[in-house]
């Protein structure tokens, strides 16, 4: 049963089928590579403690939240998610280099109820070693056709494409030459792969004169350069592609005079409109503001799925830097309709 968890009795055949597919995924996921379980204690939060009656924000409507808890050293640090079209899993990926998994279990109406058989393994670099140093900061991850997966990293600025198993090495792939000019801890934070298979990553850090940060549009015709133009003060964390290629981007603010998350809309006429122009600016349309009192941290990961009601559902992740004053936040919305 999950503790805290009112419909733990009825969930509990989706555990125990649950448990039985961590073990399937986890054997076919890391084959050879040193994999490990961790203990994880998933904790429900409210979207407002202050307003337990209010349930949307923005063009979103909350589902589920918690916070995750684990005494596992290598827990924490989650960055790029990916959480699987039929929702029976999550990926993401942590800036210490490491794979993150989980089962996930959703009750009949869709909502987020509990996570189960969390795991790590180490990422690996194209040479089949496990990345260290500068190697491991891992930031965007973006599903790609295959059920391949693109990383992004930063300090040492690249894009590297992993195949689903854990245990196989990556392939790099070519990036931008001004990526390079990145700061180590600025460049692209995000990544998203678009219906049509061009990838799309915007930089946290790397700024135009005018204020803007640098984004390329990459695909087999070469890298197209965009400026994205971030809320004052916020900047860019990660990318999810919708199926109609427009994108939702997030942003965030973490500091300690204050925490805000923004989640915004790039539209795909103003996506398709780059591909022609190099340079363009793009703003965001606004979507949700988070801030206080809701749950707000460093949050750096974003993925989206449609569930067999055809519901858009959006799940946002928090990087806890591995800092005790910070918190690994794991919520799901639904997105309003008439979006």
């Amino acid at each position: 049963m999950i503790r805290g968890c009112p419909n733990a009795r009825r969930i509990g055949p989706a555990l125990a089928a649950a448990h039985a597919h961590a073990l399937a995924l986890l054997l076919a996921l890391t084959g050879g590579v040193s994999a490990g379980m961790m203990a994880v204690k998933a904790v429900p939060v409210a979207l407002d403690p202050e307003r337990p009656d209010l349930s949307t924000v923005g063009k979103l409507v909350f589902m589920s939240g918690f916070e995750l808890v684990s005494e596992h050293p290598r827990f924490g640090g989650l960055s790029g998610l990916d959480v699987s079209a039929d929702g029976r899993w999550l990926r993401a990926v942590s800036d210490r280099g490491r794979w993150i998994t989980a089962d996930l279990v959703h009750d009949d109406a869709g909502r987020l109820v509990g996570t189960v058989s969390w795991r790590d393994a180490p990422m690996l670099t194209p040479a089949g070693k496990p990345v260290r140093g500068r190697q491991r900061d891992a930031e965007g991850l973006a599903r790609i056709a295959g059920d391949a997966f693109l990383v992004s990293f930063e300090g040492r600025h690249r894009i590297w494409r992993y195949p689903a198993a854990f245990d196989a090495p990556p392939r790099r792939v070519a990036t931008p030459r001004a990526l390079k000019n990145a700061p180590a801890n600025g460049g692209l934070e995000g990544i998203t792969a678009l219906p049509d298979g061009t990838v799309l990553g915007v930089t946290e850090r790397h700024g135009n004169e005018d204020g803007s940060l640098k984004g390329w549009l990459m695909g087999a015709g070469g890298a197209h350069e965009i400026a994205y133009v971030p809320a004052s003060g916020l900047q860019p964390t990660d990318l999810a592609a919708m199926p109609d290629g427009g994108v939702l981007l997030l942003e965030r603010r973490f500091t300690l005079s204050g925490r805000r998350a923004r989640i915004v809309r790039l539209p795909k006429d103003r996506l398709r409109e780059a591909r022609r122009r190099a340079g363009i600016r793009i703003r965001g349309e606004p979507v949700a503001d988070l801030t206080h009192p809701l749950p707000v941290d460093n949050f750096e990961g974003l993925s989206l799925r449609r569930d067999r009601a055809g519901r858009r559902l959006l799940y946002l992740v928090s990087d806890n830097n591995f800092l005790p004053f910070q918190r690994t936040l794991l919520l799901q919305f639904r997105i309003i309709d008439e979006f």
